[in-house]
């Protein structure tokens, strides 16, 4: 069988990055909101080329998109296509691409004059400009809405950037420029024209490369996002284009399934209507061609969570240190190249949340850029895009898919692979806590947990191998005095060895009990969850109490990504025998954030009160 090293070089020579590049191109052309024209014309491509890239099963699927069908708590988008819009001769869509905000109401035809005033002084019908770099643009668009405004224009989106405006809000708003804004107060007075319509459904479209059994590895890439939106993820979509390229005619002992569609809900209605099993293991592609230097990031691969085996993560980070290089050091020793990246902690702002969630329970990495000083704006172009970046992280995808779906890896490799990243994450914690050295040694057995799943169970002698490294790490941390470890039995299962016990039982599965930093066990009333399907933000907010929106907006207000990072790693750690000590102490190593005792206490008692977790 080949190596993942020849699975890494196969895919890097079989990628057709000039093809990639013109399928960014053709889907750049579109403006893709989640349920719009534009969208599904940008299925109809993507479906017609999976079809000639040689992928069976090729299906456009269609779902509502009406606000009110559901996936467990997902809730359909509201159909949306925009037409046309203009502000005067000032401001004019679709000529000026993220200027018209998603959900805008139309005007009735030939439009409405209107005043224009500062959002401070806004009145019934009139519209506001948002020029205020102290106030979020959320929070100006409620101001808005409260006081009876026409519509919103803001300045603060370097971009111009992305606007949504809730479902149902009445609003038109605008995102321009300064002087855009400023041109526009100084009219006063001007004519607003909006044209939409709402007749385009939701699509997904979704094909198979088959296996010899019945069990599947995703490859997912979101489809929207308005117009350009180049990488962000025009790229994502024609990567995974270009991995079914790499590896038609194929045939492993699992499928690869490719899914495209609108971010979150087109994989929550993929996953809740129409596929028979969760896949084994998956590899979610957005944000995939940056050019490095101009959008400010290096590739990132996102870790699956940590209460899923995490080979898939030792595999991702293998096959990206396999890429070929460029360069050699100057004496010829060591390869390098100029490019960089690194490998993150998992947080879920895209598709894959829903694949990791306990529900699901298929192990799933990320593959993005961040940061990207032009995402999520009209400065989202191609001449952002770097096809060499675009082949790396296509490579990266196509490798990783060909080694889970059987295509290359002996066992013994895969073993390899999983001990060297587990001890890398041991090594890692050399000056951390015993709780950070518990935590991270049940997360390095539970990468040779994925290996038994693609191959069988086998010997524990790997996995006795990291017990005994993770006494060793034990012994050598500061409070390393009566905290060593030892393995028993033939599983490698460690149990505490001294008073100040580092670690409970971690055998098949690796779990983690609540255990604190001195060794004692929390005795609070333990939490178990209660909503339904994959964990989703949006949908806790709709079922909290008015105090509880309050206070989750309120944490997005102050640090958005940071805080929904902490939100997830705390919903994950939900498993019916942690408290909420236990389940900070959790979310604080899986998270590699600080975890605010009051911030767990509050997000906690948001999912008691709404229903979505139980206490006692």
């Amino acid at each position: 069988m080949r190596t993942v090293g020849d699975a890494v070089q196969d895919a890097f020579d079989r990628c057709d990055v000039r093809r990639a590049v013109e399928d960014v191109a053709e889907l750049a052309a579109f403006d893709r909101y989640q349920a719009s024209d534009g969208i599904r014309a940008a299925a109809e491509y993507v479906a017609g080329r999976a079809e000639r890239a040689g992928l069976s099963d090729v299906r456009l699927l269609e779902f509502p998109a009406d606000g009110a069908r559901r996936w467990w708590s997902f809730r359909a988008p509201l159909s949306w296509t925009p037409v046309r819009a203009a502000i005067d001769d000032v401001v004019r869509y679709p000529e000026q691409p993220f200027a018209l905000a998603a959900g805008s109401a139309a005007t009735p035809p030939g439009g409405v004059t209107v005043t224009v005033a500062p959002l401070a002084d806004a009145g019934e019908g009139s519209l506001a400009v948002h020029d205020d770099p102290g106030t979020p643009v959320p929070v100006a668009i409620t101001r808005a809405a409260s006081a009876g405004a026409f519509g919103l224009v803001t300045d603060r989106l370097p971009g111009p950037g992305r606007v949504e405006l809730p479902a149902g809000s009445g609003l038109a708003a605008f995102s321009v420029t300064p002087e855009q804004a400023a041109e526009l107060l100084r009219r006063g007075r001007v004519r607003v024209e909006v044209e939409t319509h709402r007749r385009a459904a939701m699509p997904v479209v979704t094909g198979l490369l088959p296996g010899t059994g019945p069990e599947e590895v995703l490859l997912s890439a979101h489809l929207c996002h308005p117009r350009p939106s180049v990488n962000d993820n025009a790229s994502g979509a024609a990567a995974l284009l270009s991995v079914a390229g790499m590896l038609a005619g194929r045939r492993g002992r699992r499928g690869i399934r490719f899914v495209w569609g609108p971010e979150f809900t087109g994989m929550a209605a993929y996953l809740h209507d129409v596929a028979a099993r969760p896949p084994v293991a998956a590899v979610n592609v957005d944000m995939a061609g940056q050019d490095q230097r101009r959008c400010g990031g290096p590739l990132i691969v996102e870790r699956s969570p940590d209460h899923l085996p995490g080979f898939v993560n030792a595999l991702t980070e293998h096959v990206v240190a396999a890429l070929p290089q460029a360069a050699r050091s100057y004496s010829g020793a060591v390869a390098c190249d100029t490019w960089a990246w690194r490998a993150t902690p998992f947080v879920g702002a895209s598709d894959h949340s829903l694949l990791v969630d306990a529900s699901i329970g298929c192990p799933t990495v990320s593959l993005g850029h961040w940061p990207d000083r032009f995402n999520h704006s009209a400065a989202d172009t191609l001449d952002k895009l770097d096809p060499a970046e675009l082949r790396r992280t296509a490579t990266v995808a196509g490798a990783v898919a060909a080694v889970l779906a059987g295509l290359a890896g002996e066992r013994a490799e895969l073993e390899d692979i999983a001990v060297g990243w587990g001890a890398a994450r041991l090594l890692g914690c050399r000056q951390g806590s015993r709780v950070l050295l518990r935590h991270r040694t049940a997360v390095a057995l539970g990468a040779l947990d994925g290996v038994e799943a693609l191959h069988g169970r086998a010997g524990g002698r790997a996995r006795a191998w990291l017990a005994d490294l993770a006494n060793h790490v034990a012994a050598l941390s500061p409070a390393g005095a009566g905290a060593a470890l030892s393995p028993a039995g033939e599983g490698g299962v460690l149990s505490p060895a001294g008073e100040g016990g580092v670690l409970s039982p971690a055998g098949e599965g690796a779990a983690l009990s609540p255990v604190g930093e001195g060794g004692e066990v929390f005795a609070g009333p333990v939490l178990s969850r209660a909503w339904d399907g994959p964990f989703n933000l949006r949908g806790l907010a709709e079922a909290a109490s008015p105090a509880g929106r309050v206070w989750l907006d309120r944490q997005a207000a102050r640090a958005r990504a940071r805080s929904y990072a902490l939100m997830l790693a705390l919903a994950h750690g939900i498993d019916g025998a942690r408290d909420r000590a236990a389940l900070a102490a959790y979310a604080e190593c899986a998270a590699e954030l600080p975890v605010p005792e009051e911030f767990a206490h509050e997000f906690l008692a948001v999912l008691v009160e709404a229903g979505w977790a139980k206490e006692g």
